[in-house]
């Protein structure tokens, strides 16, 4: 990735002519220390965009992501690497395929390393928010690098993806509408097929890690198609109208074959909130709106309404003016995108977890608005001061607010940075627990929801695949080789009944056998049927407090046991 294009626009070729004696000509001498200086600036900014892409390790708690065993939530994603890769289509669920098969460059072994992915995915987007303002076609390369260096650090803080910690996909949506953008700035400073098709292919294949990356092409295409229309530009408008074709039979290609069979009624009931009541009129359409920007305003990182509003106005406004008006006019339409797909009921509005990807582009595109009126302020003051003094007031204030807006950013972000917010439901401990203390002919049952995690960290044996219509994933793990291992069936009374009916029946030639029973996620009408069912039995039960809830286990001998 090459980030010095303005350097290296403006600065005289570093290859000295040829020297008409051996030993080199003085003319060439400075030519050369002009090219050593160049490429060391360009070294020194690559070395400054890599640290601050690495900050993501400084303002995530590492350790503690290592730590904390992985949730229902992040159970069902991470248990696909428990499956033979061929089986990965159907256990990959509701997650991109290409985010469950990088899940398997990491170790398998109960750990929680995979955790690491999004914050790689965090990184990188944090590296692609300042290619994408530094490289805008700005008139000075010093207020080029201050554009991605704010762009960075915002995104780097955005409190929105300062929370992103668990095993999902959402930091990936962040980053491929960043180089989603990014590339199509750069095919509008420089027209080419070349970079036309790598607009297709990064959203088409970005789709594999990110489901709203599809949502992101149809808006960069669209405003590429609108903006070489109203310039009359017939070839440009010809070849992205092309593309854009091409790229919609590849994204059909990629939904169908993987992404189609996870949308079941059952996700669209669970997303109801978040759909756009358009059908109720237009005064419950903006109540929706305005409901869902006040649950999540303070996760954009950018103050108050009267604040964010005009900077992200002044961001789109800027990039227009950069030359780059498909882009602003991209980053405008998601709005409208994502508008309509909520009132569709094909995507939920404003949700923290799954319009991650709008709270990184919205704090990048007002960095940029921040940039652009300090370039704008700078430039009044050049033309109002005389000489020297122009400059250096235009710098002093452009760098003030800059300072500024950096500050905000931070005071923003500070109470989730190094944030404990993955919710404790510690399968893990439980399920290593009773591998350490069951003895022959005990019964392991586990509650519906925590099949995916149990099947993780339980390490003996190899876990099988059932179908099942009555979660969302449609399978659960089952355990054919271990038939001591229940798996209630369902959450309600008749599932759970089912369960210890069939674990009653295990023990009875085992007079003192036990049950453990694993149970997280719970639902209060869940607790209430184990409760009812296990009081009804008359089970004399010991306490094991690991994890929420506690490790359960029943001893149907009694104490003569």
């Amino acid at each position: 990735m090459r980030v010095d294009d303005d350097a290296s626009a403006s600065a005289p070729a570093a290859t000295p002519a040829p020297a008409a004696a051996a030993g080199g000509s003085r003319a060439g001498r400075p030519l050369a220390r002009i090219g050593r200086l160049i490429r060391w600036r360009a070294a020194a900014e690559h070395l400054a965009v890599l640290l601050l892409g690495l900050a993501v390790l400084e303002v995530h708690d590492v350790g503690y992501l290592l730590r904390v065993p992985f949730w229902t939530d992040e159970a069902w994603v991470a248990i696909s690497t428990r499956f033979p890769l061929s089986q990965l289509p159907a256990t990959t669920s509701s997650t991109p395929i290409g985010w469950s098969a990088l899940l398997r460059l990491f170790p398998a072994g109960g750990s929680q390393a995979p955790r690491l992915l999004p914050l790689a995915f965090a990184g990188v987007a944090v590296v692609l928010a300042y290619w994408f303002a530094r490289r805008l076609g700005w008139r000075w390369p010093a207020v080029s690098v201050a554009a991605g260096l704010l762009a960075g650090i915002g995104v780097l803080l955005v409190p929105a993806m300062l929370v992103r910690d668990d095993l999902k996909q959402y930091t990936a949506d962040a980053a491929t509408a960043l180089l989603t953008l990014a590339l199509t700035s750069q095919l509008e400073r420089e027209w080419s097929r070349r970079r036309l098709a790598a607009l297709s292919v990064a959203v088409w294949g970005g789709m594999l890690v990110s489901h709203t990356a599809a949502f992101v092409g149809i808006a960069a295409f669209a405003a590429l198609c609108v903006v070489q229309l109203a310039r009359r530009a017939w070839r440009p408008l010809t070849e992205a109208a092309v593309a854009a074709a091409g790229t919609a039979v590849l994204m059909i290609g990629v939904y169908a074959g993987f992404d189609a069979r996870a949308v079941v009624p059952g996700l669209t009931a669970y997303w109801s909130g978040y759909y756009l009541p358009a059908a109720h009129g237009l005064h419950a359409s903006a109540t929706f709106v305005i409901a869902r920007f006040d649950a999540v305003h303070g996760n954009f990182g950018l103050g108050p309404a009267w604040l964010a509003v005009p900077l992200v106005i002044a961001g789109l406004v800027t990039i227009f003016r950069l030359g780059r008006p498909a882009t602003a006019v991209t980053a405008a339409l998601l709005w409208p995108v994502m508008l309509t797909l909520s009132a569709l009921k094909k995507y939920p509005f404003l949700d923290l977890r799954t319009s991650t990807f709008l709270f990184a582009v919205t704090i990048a595109v007002a960095a940029i608005g921040v940039i652009g009126g300090c370039s704008l302020l700078g430039s009044l003051l050049r033309r109002g001061l005389p000489g020297r003094a122009g400059g250096i007031a235009a710098a002093l204030v452009a760098g003030a607010l800059a300072a500024v807006a950096v500050a905000g950013f931070a005071v923003g972000a500070w109470p989730q940075v190094r944030s404990h917010e993955i919710p404790l439901e510690d399968v893990r401990d439980q399920a290593r627990y009773v591998a350490a203390h069951e003895a022959p002919g005990d019964v392991i049952m586990v509650n519906l929801n925590s099949n995916w995690g149990f099947a993780y960290y339980w390490r003996r044996g190899q876990p099988a695949r059932r179908a099942d219509a009555a979660v969302l994933q449609g399978y659960e793990a089952d355990f054919p080789s271990q038939p001591q291992i229940i798996v209630a069936r369902n959450r309600d009374a008749a599932g759970v009944d089912a369960a210890v009916a069939r674990a009653l029946a295990l023990i009875r030639p085992h007079p003192c056998a036990r049950i453990w029973v694993i149970r997280t996620h719970l639902i209060p009408a869940e607790r209430a049927a184990w409760n009812t069912v296990l009081h009804r039995d008359r089970l004399y039960r010991f306490s094991h407090w690991i994890g929420v809830g506690g490790l359960r286990v029943f001893q149907p001998g009694g104490r003569s046991c």
